[in-house]
């Protein structure tokens, strides 16, 4: 049988007595963001409600922003991408997301249409068909541009990948006016705060949009092993995460997020459309592994994941929990 390893950043490590040490001024600085991550996780699902909110102006607008999407050269190109990806021909777009790969500092879109030339790893299937779309951390798109335009991308997937109504959304800050507008747009409202935590036993496209490292970290942390084939992410770029953090801090603090990055391939999206902060640095990320993918001992790591003051903020925590 496996035996079960506590991970870094793992509740379990936390068990055994590990705390990190800081200065003072840090120390102030941590509790001034553990004040914060209180008050995040004492929000409620009903949180800024807007009794203004004209639900069939609102929906228009959604609808209005998706079709400006369409038209766009940016979709145009997040389009081919998902081409070369369900085809199978993936390759030919494949970013290497390694701790030592040139093409992890370049910009988005560089690397289109080159052969990576990272290390093999298992192939994927030849043809990748998407079974749900599931969205975390959209936001309140009823006052929010970048929102909006976000949720406009969103239906524009659902019907470039044709996945009929198992398309699932959730935000503790959702009003209860942009529940109704999500339902009339055909999301299923996901009913509690997950965390990021789903696993998944067919392929799903996960978009998280701007999220916190904690969520992507859950979500890989609850399909650790050969069901991470499973999850396709569109979100922030983990091979720009990794750069922006030291390596040892990110094991410590997101064990599975740094222990996924070389066998991750990464399609980064050019920022090209005319609002420069609605999709920058964001990535499609496929993680084509095994139970039995090298090195054999990562996925005898199983702990679930918690966080120091530092992170917790990134995350609006289950009030159940």
């Amino acid at each position: 049988s496996i035996s079960m390893m506590a991970a870094p950043g793992s509740a379990a490590d936390f068990a055994d007595g590990f705390r990190l040490v800081t200065s003072k001024k840090r120390g102030k600085r941590q509790a001034t963001r553990h004040r914060r991550a209180v008050v995040n996780r004492t929000r409620t699902e009903d949180d800024g409600e807007d009794d203004s909110i004209d639900v069939n102006k609102l929906e228009r607008t959604i609808l209005t922003a998706k079709e400006e999407l369409r038209c766009s050269e940016f979709f145009s190109t997040v389009k081919d991408i998902f081409r070369h990806v369900r085809s199978g021909s993936w390759k030919n777009l494949c970013v290497s997301v390694t701790s030592d790969s040139k093409c992890r500092s370049r910009k988005s879109g560089d690397c289109l249409g080159e052969q990576s030339n990272a290390s093999p790893v298992k192939e994927l299937h030849d043809k990748l068909e998407f079974d749900a779309i599931v969205c975390y951390g959209l936001g309140r798109f009823s006052s929010c541009v970048t929102a909006r335009y976000q949720l406009g991308l969103m239906l524009l997937l659902r019907e470039l990948l044709d996945v009929g109504h198992s398309c699932y959304v959730y935000d503790p800050r959702f009003s209860s006016k942009e529940k109704q507008v999500l339902t009339t747009l055909g999301w299923q409202l996901i009913q509690k705060n997950e965390e990021g935590k789903r696993p998944v036993d067919r392929t799903t496209l996960f978009f998280m949009p701007h999220c916190g490292k904690p969520l992507y970290n859950n979500l890989l942390w609850s399909n650790w092993g050969a069901r991470l084939n499973n999850v396709v992410l569109l979100g922030n770029s983990l091979s720009n995460m990794a750069l922006r953090f030291p390596s040892t801090d990110l094991q410590k603090a997101a064990f599975y997020l740094h222990s996924i990055l070389d066998l991750t391939k990464e399609f980064p999206l050019p920022n090209t459309f005319h609002f420069q902060d609605v999709f920058n640095d964001m990535s499609l990320h496929l993680f084509p592994v095994t139970d039995t993918s090298p090195p054999p001992l990562l996925w005898q790591q199983a702990a679930e994941p918690v966080y120091d003051l530092d992170w917790q903020e990134e995350i609006i925590r289950n009030s159940d929990t």
